[in-house]
This record gives C-alpha cells, sequence and structure tokens, in this order.
C-alpha cells in the first residue's frame, strides 16, 4: 500500500469544518466557538459545512447528507483541510456514501478523534490517504483548560503546527504525563489505530486495512465510558482477526471512565493485569498512559506515517512527516 499524503498548510490557508458525527449541541456552543477562535489567531480562516448548525437525531443530518458535506469540502479547492467539530456516534453510517474516487484525487489532512477514527480507516482504506488522529474543535483546541494548566492548551496549539505546516518529521515527544512501560522494548514501523471499540467493528468491512497491512505496524489505541468486560473482548476481537500477530508494537493513549460491571458480585482485575493476560502470548512491546484519547490533550498520532518508540526511554519518535 503506498501512503498518500497530503499538502502542508500555510499560514493563510481555510480550514473546512463539518460535524461529521454529533451536532453543535447547544452545551458544546461555547467550546465549539473557543476552537474556531484559536485556528483563526492561528492564522487560518475558517469555513463551516452544511452540518454546522443542522441537527437529526445523534447526527448533523442524514447519514447521506453528512457524507456530502465532506464530500464538498474535499472538492472544494479553497479548503485546505477538514475539521471534525467533534467526534459522536453516527460516522460509520456515512461510510459508504462517501466519494472515495474524489477523495483519492483531493487529498487533505482530516482532523480528529473518537467517532472519526471510522473515517480515518476508511480513507486509509479505500485512498491510502494518512489521517490526523488529533484534537477537533470542540473538545480537542475548543477545551477550556483549566487554571494552572494553560500549558497544555499552548501544547495542542504548538503540535497542531508542527504536524500539518512543516514537511520534516516531528521527531520526539516528550510526555506530558507519565507514560508507563507494560512489556520492555522497541518497536519501529507505521501508524495505525484510534479509539479501540470503533476499530474492531470495522474489521470485516470494506472499510478496514487487509490484514497484510498490519505487518510491522504499530497499533495505538484509546477507550472511553467502556466497562472492562468489553475492552477485554475488543482486544480478543483483534487477536482473533490476526491483527496481532503482524503488529511490531503497542501504544495505549489514555482509557478513562471504565464502567463497573453490572453484577457487584464480580471481582475485577486492574485493566495492566487483563491486558497483559491477553498479550501474553506476543512478544511485541507496550507503552501505555501515553497522552491521546479522551478528556486529555492529544499528541497527534498520524495514521499511516513511520514511528518508532521505546518504553526504556518513555519515548515516541516521528520518523517522517505527515504532510509534505
Amino acid at each position: 500500500m503506498k501512503i498518500i499524503k497530503s499538502k502542508k498548510l500555510n499560514i493563510g490557508d481555510t480550514i473546512g469544518i463539518v460535524a461529521s458525527s454529533l451536532p453543535v449541541l447547544p452545551s458544546f456552543k461555547e467550546n465549539y466557538e473557543r476552537g474556531k477562535k484559536i485556528l483563526t489567531d492561528l492564522g487560518f480562516k475558517v469555513k463551516e459545512g452544511k452540518t454546522i448548525g443542522k441537527s437529526r437525531w445523534w447526527a448533523a443530518g442524514t447519514p447521506k447528507e453528512v457524507a456530502e458535506d465532506i464530500n464538498s469540502m474535499f472538492a472544494d479547492k479553497s479548503i485546505k483541510a477538514i475539521m471534525a467539530q467533534t467526534g459522536g456516534y453516527s460516522a460509520s453510517s456515512v461510510l459508504e456514501y462517501l466519494d472515495y474516487e474524489l477523495i483519492t484525487n483531493n487529498p487533505k489532512p482530516y482532523i480528529g478523534i473518537s467517532d472519526v477514527t471510522n473515517f480515518h480507516m476508511a480513507f486509509l482504506t479505500k485512498c491510502h490517504m494518512v489521517g490526523f488522529h488529533m484534537d477537533d474543535v470542540t473538545f480537542g483546541l475548543g477545551n477550556p483548560w483549566a487554571e494552572g494548566e494553560e500549558h497544555l492548551g499552548e501544547f495542542d496549539r504548538e503540535v497542531f503546527l508542527k504536524f500539518l505546516t512543516q514537511t520534516e518529521p516531528v521527531g520526539i515527544i516528550p510526555p506530558l504525563t507519565e507514560w508507563e512501560e507494560w512489556k520492555k522494548g522497541k518497536a519501529e514501523g507505521l501508524l495505525s489505530g484510534g479509539n479501540l471499540h470503533l476499530l474492531v467493528n470495522l474489521i470485516g468491512t470494506p472499510y478496514f486495512p487487509p490484514k497484510e497491512f498490519f505487518k510491522g505496524a504499530i497499533l495505538f489505541w484509546e477507550e472511553v465510558g467502556e466497562p472492562l468486560h468489553n475492552i477485554a473482548r475488543f482486544l480478543t476481537h483483534l487477536k482473533y482477526a490476526g491483527i496481532l500477530d503482524q503488529i511490531s508494537g503497542m501504544l495505549i493513549g489514555k482509557i478513562t471512565y471504565i464502567k463497573p460491571p453490572r453484577e457487584k458480585e464480580v471481582i475485577e482485575p486492574h485493566v495492566k493485569e487483563m491486558i497483559l493476560e491477553i498479550f501474553k502470548d506476543y512478544k511485541f512491546p507496550i507503552m501505555a498512559n501515553l497522552d491521546f484519547g479522551h478528556y486529555t490533550v492529544n499528541i497527534p498520532m498520524p495514521v499511516g506515517i513511520k514511528a518508532s518508540f521505546d518504553t526504556s526511554k518513555s519515548e515516541l519518535n516521528f520518523l517522517e512527516g505527515a504532510v509534505v
């Protein structure tokens, strides 16, 4: 698979914003406007898609309407990158209506996390295009950083520019929190991943890469709001699908808001104990608690570019640029 990189952004370029999953709900409006202002403060112009301001169920339109908005953003020559306003629940229903030939011929950075995992995987599979697993508008750039944590917002803006406006490798990104060595070792390979349960949901569909793509890859994932037994189920699904036999290493981001089991008598293991039990027959290294996921600042994890990591040094190194 030859990976397609999009052209780098220049200050003054226009970034299109789409509500590709959840609509801009009233409770999100302040964050959304804050995120837009940060984009303009960074020197970019902003163009809102037709889905901004619309609402239908848990989406910003029918799947076809959302796809048409995304397609139009790729077709618009004045738009140089596309950002999801936030994640949500409905992106998988949009995939069948996207114009992958149009997108392949007009590659642009598509930016977001969570439900946007669906788009990153579909664009990688259908268009071989690098996807940008990084902060969205509303819950990323627009996050109201708590007093004393303003440096996180500054970091957010700094890495946003580094990954999108420079063609050189970003290199080593220092930990913002304490990263953990769960299985010792080093790995190098193409990054692939996203939100765990959304990745697993796509296995067996036309929007998930063939198993061979993961040969030597570094799989990264994060999760939010799931019971521990579901996380075990998702990881076991990856095992049965043969993905774990292919990869060279694993990076685990933040695992937040683990739901307790319904049965009060169940005694659960620690998340690390559970994960290492599932992976006990694999030799690949694992580094965990990295700075990406939900309710955290997000180190960009461009899907399809080469990176390496060393658990003993808590070191993550981006070996090539994500744009050209």
